[in-house]
């Protein structure tokens, strides 16, 4: 009799716990299906538009700019000139130097066409014992023009006619490339540089004589 409710009793705890696994079953389920996210609708992805790129308009004057000699160089005149907007470098070599820094400034006016340099880009090159600069002057385009000119203080100062030759290679743009050799007897010496697409200079020009 005993063994009778024993294997009856092992039968009922069976099924017990077989019913019990699958209540589970089912309310792990549940739980998985409500906390579950919601699958969302694909999204369609529009293309990005791009901005139009605008081209910016090229300075009419290039690399050139109108200053005033008002309270520059020592000078009183209100007299409007044209120069490089930015800093020209070369070279320049003498006694001592070889190959050293220069810095070249355009200073030109209705009247003049001169040219500033400045050793080690501070030092300016100012009249000594010579009497001439040879000039050679060297187009992209293998045009060539040479001349002499003189430094009457703290610039060389070219005369019209080689200026206007000058005037006429800027025109055309491209490289242009300067070569100055002084004649002096105590320190001769050579400086060269070039002008990258000088070709703004008559729209500046022409608004400089208005």
């Amino acid at each position: 009799m005993n063994g009778l409710y024993y294997i009856y009793q092992y039968k009922t705890t069976n099924v017990l716990l077989r019913m019990r696994k699958f209540i589970t079953l089912i309310i792990f389920s549940a739980i998985i299906v409500v906390c579950a996210p919601k699958q969302q609708k694909p999204v369609r992805i529009e293309p990005v538009k791009k901005d139009t790129v605008k081209s910016v308009p090229a300075n009419e004057f290039g690399m050139w700019k109108i200053a005033s000699y008002a309270g520059n160089l020592g000078d009183n005149r209100n007299t409007a000139y044209l120069t490089n907007t930015f800093a020209i470098w070369g070279s320049f070599s003498d006694n001592t130097n070889e190959k050293a820094e220069l810095k070249v400034k355009f200073l030109i006016d209705k009247e003049t066409f001169s040219i500033k340099l400045l050793e080690h880009g501070t030092k300016t090159v100012k009249k000594g014992d010579e009497n001439l600069y040879k000039i050679c002057i060297k187009s992209s385009a293998n045009e060539q023009i040479e001349f002499t000119a003189r430094n009457v203080l703290d610039r060389i100062f070219i005369k019209g006619t080689d200026a206007q030759k000058i005037i006429e290679l800027f025109n055309k743009g491209g490289v242009i490339s300067f070569s100055l050799i002084s004649d002096s007897k105590t320190s001769p010496a050579k400086y060269a540089f070039a002008l990258e697409n000088p070709d703004g200079f008559g729209n500046a020009y022409k608004k400089l004589s208005e």
